[in-house]
């Protein structure tokens, strides 16, 4: 059993969901990284994930894609943030870590080199925000890659969500799956929306027995419970996190990811 499942069993054993969150690795900047993952963790993150910076940051929202340019302006050698990340695992040699990282990335890096330092790092999966669809030759390298080294390959199913393309995934993500929430017309997430409840039955009924974390729009304590109510088993908090990064104050991140974790208990595991 690898770190990100023993966790996840933990933690909802005690009745909780599960609190992900993503530490935008060189934000903001290699040291302060280290001081963020220190107050994530202190604070009731359970599940940390290690988002490598990207200069084409598609998927992310706006404030999350500034925080990845100005990480990559400020340090471009990627081996600097590896590096950094080491240090991290020194200080805390048994929380679960997993890496996020877009296809620009891992091909300039090179997809063996890239698994290389996962392993190195002990992380237990890899999510690559890009479909398949859209990086095919990659997406089997690094499946190949991924396999052989014993690493995870977790994916996130984009909203608006595409059936055909959660069939070919459902059976193939371990650990976890990653859910985008669902947007309204305009693309934004004012509320946890309750169709999300129906897209989260729906894949159970398709036989997913991983737990399913929501993302996209959880942004309070409020959202967490929203969640809760639509059936997710946990949540990814992301571009709230950086206001409080970005102004260097950890005291006041670490009262909001506080406030998160409590809003996730007295849920039934």
């Amino acid at each position: 059993m690898k770190k990100i499942e023993k966790r996840i069993s933990q933690v909802k054993a005690r009745g909780e969901m599960v609190l992900l969150s993503g530490v935008p690795v060189g934000s903001p900047d290699l040291e302060g990284t280290r001081k963020v993952v220190e107050t994530y963790i202190r604070s009731g993150i359970d599940v940390v994930e290690f988002s490598m910076p990207s200069l084409h940051p598609y998927i992310d929202t706006n404030t999350i894609a500034e925080a990845n340019v100005k990480a990559l302006t400020l340090e471009p050698d990627l081996n600097r943030h590896f590096d950094l990340l080491a240090r991290v695992r020194a200080d805390f040699p048994d929380e679960p870590f997993y890496m996020m990282a877009y296809a620009d990335i891992i091909q300039d890096y090179g997809v063996e080199a890239f698994v290389n330092r996962l392993v190195e790092l002990e992380v237990d999966g890899l999510e690559l925000p890009d479909k398949d669809e859209a990086v095919p030759e990659l997406a089997a390298h690094l499946d190949r890659a991924l396999a052989e080294a014993g690493l995870y390959r977790i994916y996130i199913v984009h909203h608006p969500f595409d059936w055909s393309h959660f069939t070919r995934i459902k059976d193939l993500t371990r650990g976890f799956v990653l859910l985008q929430s669902v947007a309204d017309a305009a693309g934004r997430r004012e509320r946890v929306a309750s169709a999300n409840g129906d897209l989260i039955a729906r894949m159970r009924q398709a036989g997913l027995a991983l737990p399913i974390i929501l993302g996209y729009g959880i942004s309070n304590p409020e959202r967490v419970k929203q969640a809760a109510a639509v059936g997710a088993d946990g949540v990814i908090v992301g571009t709230a996190m950086l206001s409080w990064i970005a102004n260097n104050d950890l005291d006041g991140l670490g009262k909001f990811i506080a406030s998160l974790k409590d809003a996730t208990l007295g849920r039934g595991g």
